[in-house]
């Protein structure tokens, strides 16, 4: 198994008489010069075949989150600013008293600029380029195995990222009262990092696994979030008439471009949430060996127990590879357009995450 360098990045001005010392680390895990935010045991299973997850992880425990890269300051005036620039994307820019940060939930294949200043002068200027691998996991205090759809390799480019979440529930299930699982911590990183715009809830409603919550009304992330229910029952087939009803709600959803960013759930993001996730990307052009270890890195979250290619090889997967078309993508869609979904709405997630 091949080794993280640690590396820790400091700079500091000569001392003088009189003068406070004044300086920024940056403690944060590179490889090949990159920096990675994957853990020795998830890159050891994305770098080798999908059939070996058992060696790494077994849905027993908490282990599907991101390392986090720490910026730590000394000396000068406070408010400091902290300022982190995504190459092509957004920038953050905020004051505060506290001397340090954590960088999480970082972009694949991404250049980032930072810079930390203090009252008067910037104390650091710098940058860094993100791991160029694959699955994009992701931390939200309070919810597992938590990851984008997107960020994977396809004709040169990547598939968008920060657009489409896939994760576990928000709430618990089968309670009267609504009782969330997310904390405010989460629910901040879903709101204003993610930025999420509707919430797409794949637990049944007749059982009341949805934990008392009702379509139309707020869902846990509040008013300002959409709230949809497109219940779906599991087994390994998936196929049947509530499932096919809740995949044409689910991609109707998917396919009006005002709704994303989306975050979409069953119970513990795994074997629902896993099913609509292996369409998109079969659709999108994904290759397969990607859709596996997307599906398998589940492994990695607290899911009350394991699962393995043969979950589903027999099942869903080998049903839409049974469905008409030359490559695994046109199978995909001829598969969605089977079962109501129309060709326009996966026109729009075309669009939303290729950019076509």
């Amino acid at each position: 198994m091949k080794q993280h360098r640690l590396f820790f990045f400091a700079v500091l001005p000569l001392l003088c008489l009189g003068c406070a010392q004044k300086g920024v680390t940056f403690s944060a895990q590179f490889e090949d010069g990159k920096l990675v935010f994957h853990s020795e045991d998830q890159a050891a299973f994305l770098k080798g075949p999908y059939n070996e997850i058992p060696k790494y992880a077994h849905g027993d425990k908490e282990l599907s989150r991101p390392l986090s890269s720490v910026l730590t300051w000394t000396g000068g005036e406070a408010p400091y600013t902290v300022t982190i620039k995504e190459s092509a994307g957004k920038t953050v820019s905020f004051q505060t008293n506290d001397t340090s940060y954590n960088l999480v939930n970082l972009k694949l294949d991404t250049t980032y600029e930072y810079s930390v200043a203090d009252r008067n002068t910037v104390l650091k200027e710098d940058s860094f380029t993100t791991e160029d691998g694959i699955v994009r996991n992701l931390y939200v205090s309070g919810v597992t195995n938590v990851r984008d759809v997107g960020g994977y390799p396809l004709n040169g480019k990547r598939t968008k990222q920060g657009l489409l979440f896939r994760g576990a529930r928000l709430n618990e299930n089968k309670t009267e009262e609504v009782t969330p699982v997310v904390n405010e911590k989460g629910k901040k990183t879903l709101l204003e990092d993610f930025g999420i715009k509707t919430e797409i809830d794949l637990r049944r409603v007749d059982n009341n696994e949805v934990g008392g919550l009702v379509e139309g009304g707020a869902g846990v992330l509040g008013e300002g979030v959409a709230y949809y229910q497109c219940p779906m029952r599991y087994d390994s087939k998936m196929p049947g008439i509530l499932n096919d009803n809740g995949l044409r709600k689910t991609f109707g959803i998917l396919g009006k471009k005002e709704n994303y960013p989306i975050y979409f759930h069953c119970s513990i993001g795994t074997d629902r949430t896993g099913y609509v996730s292996w369409l998109i990307n079969a659709y999108l052009g994904v290759e397969e060996d990607y859709l596996w270890k997307d599906y398998l890195f589940s492994n990695f979250g607290n899911i009350d127990g394991s699962r393995v290619v043969s979950s589903i090889s027999n099942g869903y997967v080998q049903n839409i590879k049974n469905a008409q078309g030359e490559t695994l993508s046109e199978k995909a869609k001829t598969y969605l357009l089977a079962r109501g979904v129309e060709e326009a709405e996966l026109q729009v997630l075309r669009e939303m995450m290729l950019g076509e």
